[in-house]
């Protein structure tokens, strides 16, 4: 029954454009420029820091115990080497990662990851 049912809304989205309404597209793509981050367990706080030849680009501060973003800077001049990714994803990423930083207690991130890979 469910090959069936993937096959008609195969069928309709070939057809007439038609997708089923929990459908959705994905795409993946590798980020080229990876923020680096310091970690304060004790205030709750990461900020993230995109850098660029050495350059600092944008700073994310994420106070992940009082829910507050602050934001400075922007990618404007170095979109071509982050696209697809623009300013707001980055955002996204760096809070995500500073939730799973505070929630799982840990402060130093490159170790961490360096143990994982």
């Amino acid at each position: 029954m469910n090959k069936l049912k993937e096959f008609y809304w195969d069928m309709l989205y070939r057809l007439f454009g038609i997708q089923p309404k929990n459908a959705g597209w994905t795409s993946f793509s590798p980020l080229k420029i990876v923020p680096e981050y310091t970690v304060n367990l004790e205030k709750g706080q990461v900020t993230g820091e995109v850098k660029y030849n050495e350059k600092l680009y944008l700073t994310v501060i994420v106070d992940v115990q009082n829910e507050r973003t602050v934001v400075k800077g922007g990618l404007r001049r170095i979109l071509k080497h982050t696209k697809p990714f623009k300013k707001h994803n980055y955002i996204e990423i760096i809070k995500n990662e500073a939730e799973y930083f505070i929630n799982n207690k840990i402060a130093n991130p490159k170790k961490h990851y360096d143990k994982l890979f």
